[in-house]
């Protein structure tokens, strides 16, 4: 692990940074590197590679990482913030530190106790991935519709396959209530349906599907920044 000049022990603490940062996804890591903060990834971040932000949350996570800035990478297990000594207890896969800190910006609470952030949850975002067959030679790799449930699909190389080749396989993307998601009518097997009648009326296209995987994160509306 990478310590900067900037850390100096005293009792009781590993570290003193006077600015640390709580969050794992891009406004988190662009954040804290146009600030020269120290980062806490207090989580898996929340991108994949279709959006076009893993690049650049990867480029500026290893510029941190350069600086002794994002000292713990992925091994954070969880967060302990106490406001009232401003500390924050870091427990890792293989041991625990104690850092102290004038500033705290906090992005995200997920595995983070002692702090809370004013903010409201707006809806999930819903990501279903599926193997697909018979799907290939598509001159979009995009297709966009006005309702919350498949919101978007997109379409990729498959990787189940190595080498150049032209077989895709996609995702759809849904914006979904809590209710929602306890719904039948909303699960992956109806996605999959719904994503079928989509190809057929857009691509006049048959595909055999088989669902990968199935991902849902919170979406919040951040009432108010939490220093």
């Amino acid at each position: 692990m990478k310590k900067s000049a900037e850390n100096t022990k005293h009792v009781g603490v590993d570290f003193r940074w006077a600015n640390i940062v709580i969050g794992a996804d891009t406004d988190a890591v662009e954040f804290a590197h146009e600030n020269n903060f120290y980062l806490l990834k207090n989580r898996i971040p929340h991108h994949h590679s279709y959006e076009g932000t893993e690049d650049v949350w990867a480029e500026k996570s290893y510029e941190l990482y350069n600086k002794g800035l994002c000292p713990f990478t992925d091994k954070i297990e969880t967060i302990r913030v106490d406001p009232e000594t401003k500390t924050v207890k870091v427990i890792t896969n293989y041991r625990r530190y104690v850092v102290k800190y004038q500033n705290l910006h906090v992005f995200d609470t997920e595995n983070v106790t002692g702090v809370t952030m004013n903010r409201a949850l707006e809806h999930y975002r819903v990501v279903d991935w599926f193997d697909c067959k018979g799907l290939y030679d598509l001159t979009c790799r995009q297709i966009t519709t006005d309702d919350d449930f498949i919101n978007k699909l997109v379409f990729f190389k498959t990787r189940r396959i190595d080498g150049d080749q032209k077989y895709l396989d996609l995702l759809c993307e849904s914006f979904l209530t809590e209710d929602q998601l306890k719904d039948f009518n909303y699960s992956d097997t109806v996605a999959r349906f719904k994503v079928k009648d989509i190809l057929r009326k857009h691509l006049k296209k048959k595909v055999k599907m088989k669902l990968w995987k199935r991902e849902v994160y919170p979406v919040y509306k951040c009432l108010q920044k939490n220093t």
